[in-house]
């Protein structure tokens, strides 16, 4: 599957290969980056900002993952662009899996999943071919908390902490644009397990499962309209609300 520029919702383009998403957002203000891919991704990014046109000045984060944070470190070189993170994984920021095994540790070792699913290899060495373990440190940002508006990004998007993942995972909502980013809070797509449809990340990728059950309540409370835009997987166009009941009832392994 190739995104090299697929529009999700009006202005909104989703961006990345078969694994990964990252979504770039016109605005009137100019470009917004949700997430920003592996480091491989800087063609895809590239083509997509000069098609689309216009000047990037943020890239918001949902988590600190190597996966989402690839581009951010380059996307800092363009003039004006702010890079956006939760307090609680700014220190994942540092780049590399080092850096997110010493902050976030996943909850379970990754041996069993390889062992009943030989796709996590392929997956890893996805992951590897496309820079995630070499994932340029991000020298500049700044910090958001729960609940904050983000005053000073195009659209001033609202904040939902919805921590479990890692400990600063985040929501991401436009007002009036009826998108909600769940960067992977809530995925359609494990790329750990194969579990298509609307789920929680496993225990191999999760810092802490428990806290990512509860905060699908926080998404559950965005109500029945909107696309959710996750970290991987197609878009999920039944709400917040059935896609965090979902995930609910299938736990996470």
């Amino acid at each position: 599957m190739s995104t090299t520029l697929i529009e999700v919702a009006p202005g909104v383009h989703r961006l990345g290969d078969a694994v990964v998403n990252f979504y770039l957002m016109e605005t009137d203000e100019g470009l917004v980056l949700v997430d920003s891919g592996l480091p491989d991704h800087s063609a895809v990014l590239l083509d997509a900002v000069a098609r689309v046109g216009g000047d990037l000045r943020a890239v918001v984060l949902t988590h600190g993952h190597a996966d989402h944070i690839g581009l951010a470190a380059r996307a800092l070189s363009r003039t004006g662009t702010t890079i956006w993170v939760h307090e609680a994984d700014a220190p994942l920021l540092g780049g590399g899996p080092d850096r997110a095994m010493a902050y976030s540790p996943p909850e379970r070792s990754m041996v069993p999943y390889l062992l009943r699913r030989p796709k996590v290899a392929w997956l890893l060495a996805h992951l590897e071919g496309m820079g995630a373990f070499n994932t340029p440190p991000i020298a500049t940002y700044s910090t958001f908390t729960d609940g904050q508006v983000l005053e000073e990004v195009p659209g001033s998007p609202r904040v939902v902490g919805a921590p479990g993942h890692t400990p600063g995972s985040a929501i991401l909502v436009w007002p009036e644009r009826e998108v909600v980013f769940t960067g992977d809070a809530l995925v359609t797509h494990d790329p750990t397990t194969g579990r298509t449809g609307p789920t929680v990340v496993s225990r191999m990728s999760t810092h802490d499962g428990a806290m990512a059950l509860a905060s699908l309540d926080r998404l559950a409370a965005l109500g029945e309209k909107g696309t959710v835009l996750p970290g991987h997987g197609d878009p999920f166009t039944a709400g917040p609300r059935a896609a965090a009941e979902r995930a609910r009832a299938r736990g996470i392994e």
